[in-house]
């Protein structure tokens, strides 16, 4: 049940943040889409994401320290941008 509060949580913060006929197509897209799943289960594979799913973390943390071999850009403490957020990257794994 924990996961249906975040989920509608979530819902919420989404269609609150989105312009109001955008809510109302996917309000109607979803509708339409239930409404033909008993003829046509395929109706529902609009509610597939169609988010790519992108780099993974190894790839952008290689490409982060080949670019910041070519230029490093340096904080006020010395240390380079990129050891900044692959420091963040490790904080973000070690939680």
């Amino acid at each position: 049940m924990e996961n249906v509060s975040e989920a509608r949580q979530s819902f919420k913060m989404l269609t609150d943040a989105a312009p109001p006929d955008s809510v109302d197509v996917w309000t109607a897209t979803i509708e339409e889409a239930e409404a033909a799943r008993s003829k046509s289960p395929h109706s529902m594979d609009v509610m597939h994401s169609k988010i790519k799913t992108g780099q993974t973390l190894k790839a952008i943390r290689a490409a982060i320290t080949e670019e910041d071999a070519a230029a490093p850009t340096f904080s006020d403490d010395g240390n380079s941008i990129t050891d900044w957020i692959l420091e963040g990257f490790h904080i973000k794994d070690e939680q």
